[in-house]
């Protein structure tokens, strides 16, 4: 979202009020648009008396009250009109309200709270133009606010609950909201508010990475246990995610990770990748109702030791020095029987561990290459196995030069013909005439 400005028509302040109180009576009921009239005809009355500020304001309120009351006035209309008459109407708060003032703050996030209801109802009701238009509407208010402005949070706060209504918040990215926090004029408490807010409506939605980050932005500003061992869990229950370094690199993050909590960090980081299955296995055993405790939809205990035994079956693709591991060394490391090898491997494979191939008939698999996401240390085995796959590319690279210096004297030499000496063709016999 980029920052804009209003622009409106040169219309005076009756013309105003006017254009948006008819907008808001074309979403009420035939018999309340009556009294919408009636209401506009009661304004002109108290004009023609005098324009002193507070009448406008009170004017502007009761405007205001009829958007609420049709929950953003987004039925009747068209698109175009929705968005225009909300820009209108905020253009017209502002002139006459101070915006650092409470009643200003409050008549902006009673708006955009009728429009968020006004945009979940028609995502409900299938109007899909409708909620499209609220989010729109959202979006405008949003910008036209100034970029420190205290009301943004609530406004993109708002945002992001009707665009997960709509199953749309990938319309919505997330990257430019650490720009945002340092740039909006609340106080840290406020700011990680919006950020634990906005990260439920993520994780509800099933985004848990952006749930994630959000949650780690949040971290960064209030460390505290709960939120510490939420993130954990937010970690560990992505799929395709097999470490902890962007939560564990926040500052005091593992100070706060105690006890359980501190147990389950350290099955990730402190134990050697194929002596934590066996750890996995009997800590699981004992603390599943603490890992389903942590609160986060897909993450029990069965799927802690899931990724340990994924990220030991990419350690031994890793260690291997002929990039060949025999079912019989991946039972043992993984503690299951043989014929469930194929899935867990399979299972690595499509989690992009690895590469590899299967063979049935020689029992084993044949390694192509390991994804650095797989490993977290390299200790003096890795080291020895650098080294020894380094002098196996030597040789190699050696033997493609030896080849290519042979081809090349070769060619140097011209082309090469066998030839063989030509049969003298045989005349044929001459008979003399006597």
């Amino acid at each position: 979202m980029a920052d804009c400005v209003a622009i409106a028509p040169e219309i005076n302040f009756r013309q105003q009020i006017a254009e948006t109180l008819q907008h808001a009576a074309r979403s009420m009921p035939q018999a309340e648009q009556v009294a919408t009239r009636e209401m506009l005809s009661s304004f002109d009355a108290e004009l023609k008396q005098g324009d002193d500020q507070k009448m406008k304001q009170d004017m502007i309120k009761k405007v205001v009250g009829t958007f609420v009351d049709t929950q953003g006035a987004l039925k009747a209309a068209k698109e175009g009109e929705n968005e225009s008459s909300h820009v209108l109407l905020n253009y017209t708060l502002a002139q006459n309200f101070d915006t650092n003032g409470e009643e200003y703050a409050g008549l902006v996030k009673s708006l955009v709270d009728a429009v968020r209801a006004g945009g979940e109802k028609a995502v409900a009701d299938g109007r899909t133009a409708k909620a499209e238009s609220a989010a729109r509407i959202l979006t405008n208010t949003y910008n036209l606010l100034p970029a420190s402005s205290p009301l943004r949070p609530t406004v993109l706060l708002a945002l992001v609950q009707l665009l997960a209504a709509s199953d749309d918040l990938a319309a919505l990215p997330i990257s430019g909201v650490s720009a945002a926090l340092a740039q909006w004029s609340v106080s840290e408490a406020d700011k990680v508010a919006f950020l634990t807010q906005a990260a439920a409506v993520y994780e509800k939605a099933g985004k848990l990475d952006s749930a994630l980050t959000l949650t780690l932005l949040a971290l960064e500003r209030d460390v505290n246990a709960k939120t510490a061992e939420h993130a954990l869990a937010l970690a560990l229950a992505q799929n395709d995610r097999f470490d902890l370094d962007d939560l564990l690199k926040v500052q005091g993050v593992r100070d706060v990770l105690t006890g359980k909590a501190a147990e389950l960090v350290a099955l990730f980081t402190s134990v050697d990748e194929l002596e934590a299955v066996q750890k996995a296995a009997e800590w699981t055993k004992a603390n599943g109702a603490f890992v389903s405790g942590l609160g986060v939809e897909g993450l029990d205990a069965d799927e802690v030791l899931r990724k340990v035994r994924l990220i030991a079956i990419a350690t031994l693709a890793a260690r291997s020095a002929s990039k060949t591991i025999a079912y019989a060394d991946l039972t043992s490391a993984l503690g299951v029987p043989e014929d469930e090898v194929e899935a867990w491997v399979i299972d690595a494979i499509r989690a992009g561990l690895l590469e590899a191939r299967l063979s049935q008939p020689l029992s084993s698999v044949r390694v192509i290459s390991v994804s650095s996401r797989a490993t977290r240390r390299f200790g003096s085995e890795e080291w020895q196995l650098l080294e020894r796959r380094l002098k196996e590319w030597k040789a190699a690279v050696d033997d493609a030069l030896t080849t290519v210096h042979e081809a090349e004297a070769l060619a140097a030499q011209g082309p090469i013909t066998n030839t063989r000496p030509r049969r003298r063709q045989e005349q044929p016999a001459q008979t003399e005439n006597n």
